[in-house]
């Protein structure tokens, strides 16, 4: 650990990065237009089909009604990728959701089938019926516009937090890792197609908070470093690697936490139907914010920040020169 150097590898992980980055622009662009989207939407904006059944519960069970259900989608060659029931004591519903892609004849046989079993010519009163063609749930340009007015929000007060807690350079920096981990965050939902639902938005929310975290906690490892005279003496670069050493056990199990407390989440979802309860993908979207969030704090920020840093430095020193020398004048003109 005491030989690890984080601000030498700068441009090994602007490579990195930027590999990361192009792929998954150029993977997300090719499904825009072999698949018809940049991500790979998730129901709630995708659009869709679906087969509504409504019936009375003093006639048919809903374990009957799925069964029939289940058999004249199996017959028919489709398959749902979600369901959703609601109804009182005496009426109920359920409506099965295909997407776009499945054969909208074979959906409306199916709803006949079911109809024919379940409706007003079988011996119960409900009905069934089919919708070839719905509009996205929620409208995915809205919904993204808002996340992002809402993220560049966060993002610049954190700017501005860091400005005023700490000074310019750390500020620059905490900006620097806010946009470079959300462009490698969106970059891996591209490259491993995700489904993108609203919970994206949260996570994208999470990302910038990961990171924030994870930036005080280096600024504040370097600030209490910065007491000692041998710590003074350093060049900046040996000043970001011994804080980026001492503050990366810290950030790292903070980092690790989060991400096994979402890995136990998405285990316990996965086993329990995470699809139906709509947790599934969220957690995976979360998982890789983590994972672009510490790699981009802890290895990338530094390198970046280390080069502001000497900058800052060295400006500072060619002031305090000039400040010097002008007094020397000064002094001699008297």
């Amino acid at each position: 650990m005491n030989k690890l150097r984080f601000s030498s590898g700068m441009h090994l992980y602007i490579i990195i990065s930027a590999a990361v980055i192009a792929v998954g622009l150029i993977l997300g662009l090719v499904m825009h237009f072999t698949a018809g989207a940049f991500f790979n939407w998730g129901g709630d904006y995708a659009g869709y089909r679906s087969i509504e059944v409504k019936y009375s519960t003093y006639d048919i069970k809903e374990e009957q009604v799925r069964e029939i259900a289940e058999d004249a989608f199996a017959d028919n060659g489709i398959a749902y990728y979600t369901f959703v029931t609601a109804g009182e004591s005496t009426n109920s519903r359920i409506e099965y959701r295909f997407a776009s892609s499945q054969d909208s004849d074979a959906i409306v046989t199916a709803a006949e089938t079911i109809d024919a079993a379940v409706g007003i010519g079988s011996n119960f009163t409900g009905y069934a019926q089919a919708y070839t063609e719905l509009a996205a749930e929620r409208n995915a340009s809205v919904d993204i516009t808002y996340a992002a007015i809402g993220v560049s929000v966060a993002v610049v007060f954190q700017f501005l937090y860091f400005l005023i807690r700490y000074k310019l350079t750390m500020a620059a920096a905490a900006f620097i890792a806010d946009v470079h981990n959300l462009a490698l965050f969106y970059a891996l939902l591209a490259i491993t197609r995700v489904q993108v639902t609203p919970a994206m938005i949260a996570v994208s929310a999470f990302v910038v908070l990961v990171t924030m975290i994870g930036c005080a906690m280096l600024f504040d490892r370097m600030r209490k470093l910065f007491r000692t005279d041998e710590y003074k003496e350093m060049s900046s670069f040996d000043q970001v690697d011994g804080a980026s050493r001492s503050a990366f056990p810290l950030v790292t199990l903070v980092n690790a936490i989060v991400f096994a407390a979402v890995l136990i989440m998405l285990v316990f979802t996965a086993i329990a139907g995470g699809t139906v309860f709509g947790l599934f993908m969220p957690c995976v979207c979360a998982l890789l914010g983590v994972l672009a969030s510490w790699y981009g704090t802890m290895f990338f920020t530094p390198s970046v920040y280390s080069r502001l840093k000497a900058g800052a430095d060295r400006r500072a020193a060619e002031k305090q020169i000039k400040y010097v020398g002008a007094k020397k004048s000064a002094k001699s003109a008297e």
